[in-house]
C-alpha cells in the first residue's frame, strides 16, 4: 500500500457532508449495507437493495469493510521526516531516548516553512491511511522557533476538513526556564487546547507536574504527559500524577504517553498503579514503533511497551499511537495506525478476535474518547468519520494490515 493516492479534501471551503455509501460491510451487521450521510452524520443504515445501482452517485464500497476513522492520540508533526537529515548532518544517533532527543536538538531551530511542509506531508499521509483526527504535540523549547505555535494553528485551519488536529503545548526539554513557562501560557492564550508535560527531563519532576496541573486547572484544559519513558521502575512518576489528578479535579482528562516502566514492574506494583490509573480515569497512549525501538535496553528479550491488555483488564483506556514518523524516535513506520496496532498485537501476543478487536478500537473510538471527541463511525447518529478498508471482517483488517481504500471525514471523501 502506498499513501501516494488521490487527495480529494475540499479546497473551496465548502465540504459536501452528504454522501450515500453503497455495498458496505459494517461491523455488527449482516450482509451488505447502504448508509446515508447528511450534515456530516450517518442518518440511515439499511440493507443493500438488490437493484443494480453501481452507476449512481456516491461511494461504492465494493463489499469492503467500513470502520470508524482512525484517531492518533499522540503524534509529533513538527518532527516528522527528520531521520535522513539527522543522520546525514550528525551521524547515526544511538537508539535510546537520550540519543533521539539529542539528534533532533542538534539540528537546531528549523525554518518554519520547512516545518510546515513536513507537517503537511505527514497530515496528508495520515489521512491517506485512514486517520481523521489527531492530537499533535507542539514542542515549546529553546530548540524551537516561537512561531511554531502559529504554524500548527495554521495547519489546524488548513486541514480541518480532512483531519481534526488537536494541539498540545509540549515542553520537550523541561520547564526550568521561566521563558518556556511563559511560552506555555502564551500557547494556551493563542488557542492550543491541551497542556503537555515531560517531567522525566527535569531535575525537579514534582515541580514540573505542579506547573502543568496548575496551568491546566487555570485554563480549564486537559493534560497530556510524556511519562515514565524508562526501563527502570524506580523512576516511575505515576503516583505523582495520580495525586495531582485528584487534587486538581482532572479525573478523566489526563492522558499518559509511553509509561514503559509499567512493563518492568513486578506484578503487585504494576497492578497497584493500573488500579490507581483506572480510578482516576487516566488513559494510556502506547507507542510501539518508538517504545520498542528506544526502550528495552536491559535484559535480552525484554519488550519495553506498556501492558496494553493488562491495563484494559484493570479498566484503563488504552490508545495505540504512532508518536513519531520517520525520525530518530521512530525510524520505522509510515503513519499507518493499522500498522501500529498490528505491532502492538505481535508484541503482546494478541490472541483471539476479542483482543484483536480492541486493537482496532485502540486506534479509533478509544483515542477519540480520550481526546474528548464526539462518537464517530458507521452507526446511525454518529459523526461520519470513516475508513473503508480492503477486508470483509475486522479481524482481517488488523491481522493483515490491509490497505485503506477511502477516508471519509464528516461525510466528505477526503482521500481515496
Amino acid at each position: 500500500m502506498t499513501a501516494e493516492r488521490t487527495w480529494v479534501a475540499p479546497i473551496d471551503g465548502t465540504p459536501r457532508n452528504e454522501l450515500t455509501i453503497r455495498r458496505a460491510r459494517v461491523p455488527g451487521t449482516d450482509g451488505l449495507r447502504e448508509l446515508h450521510i447528511e450534515a456530516g452524520r450517518v442518518r440511515r443504515d439499511a440493507p443493500q437493495s438488490n437493484t443494480d445501482r453501481e452507476a449512481e452517485p456516491g461511494l461504492d464500497a465494493g463489499g469492503n469493510l467500513l470502520l470508524p476513522g482512525f484517531v492518533d492520540a499522540h503524534v509529533h508533526l513538527d518532527k516528522a521526516y527528520l531521520l535522513t537529515e539527522a543522520e546525514r548532518e550528525h551521524g547515526i544517533p544511538e537508539a535510546t531516548l537520550a540519543g533521539a532527543i539529542g539528534a533532533v536538538e542538534r539540528l537546531g531551530r528549523r525554518p518554519l516553512a520547512e516545518v510546515h511542509a513536513r507537517a503537511t506531508r505527514a497530515v496528508r499521509t495520515m489521512v491517506a491511511y485512514g486517520t481523521v483526527a489527531a492530537r499533535t504535540h507542539v514542542e515549546i523549547s529553546a530548540s524551537t522557533n516561537p512561531g511554531i505555535v502559529e504554524v500548527h494553528l495554521e495547519l489546524q485551519r488548513e486541514h480541518h476538513q480532512a483531519c481534526q488536529l488537536q494541539l498540545c503545548a509540549f515542553p520537550q526539554l523541561g520547564l526550568a526556564d521561566p521563558e518556556i513557562r511563559a511560552r506555555m501560557r502564551a500557547a494556551l492564550d493563542d488557542g492550543v487546547e491541551v497542556v503537555g508535560g515531560c517531567p522525566y527531563v527535569d531535575a525537579a519532576p514534582a515541580a514540573h507536574l505542579d506547573f502543568v496541573f496548575s496551568l491546566a486547572e487555570l485554563y480549564g484544559r486537559p493534560v497530556d504527559l510524556h511519562l515514565d519513558f524508562s526501563d527502570d521502575p524506580a523512576q516511575s512518576q505515576i503516583d505523582l500524577v495520580v495525586e495531582r489528578t485528584r487534587t486538581h479535579a482532572l479525573q478523566g482528562r489526563v492522558l499518559l504517553g509511553h509509561v514503559t516502566t509499567l512493563a518492568t514492574m513486578d506484578e503487585y506494583s504494576r497492578r497497584k498503579r493500573l488500579d490507581a490509573l483506572a480510578e482516576a480515569g487516566i488513559g494510556i497512549a502506547a507507542a510501539p514503533a518508538t517504545d520498542l525501538y528506544l526502550g528495552g535496553q536491559g535484559e535480552p528479550g525484554f519488550r519495553s511497551l506498556a501492558p496494553v491488555f493488562e491495563a484494559i483488564s484493570a479498566g484503563v483506556a488504552v490508545a495505540v499511537v504512532s508518536n513519531n514518523i520517520a525520525n530518530p524516535f521512530a525510524p520505522f513506520g509510515n503513519a499507518s495506525l493499522l500498522q501500529a496496532a498490528a505491532l502492538a498485537g505481535v508484541t503482546h501476543r494478541a490472541s483471539g478476535p476479542a483482543q484483536r478487536r480492541y486493537l482496532l478500537e485502540a486506534i479509533s473510538t478509544v483515542p477519540a474518547s480520550l481526546m474528548g471527541l464526539p462518537p464517530h463511525g458507521p452507526a446511525v447518529g454518529q459523526v461520519a468519520d470513516l475508513a473503508l478498508v480492503a477486508a470483509e471482517e475486522p479481524d482481517v483488517a488488523v491481522t493483515q494490515t490491509v490497505p485503506v481504500l477511502t477516508t471519509v471525514r464528516a461525510g466528505s471523501v477526503v482521500a481515496r
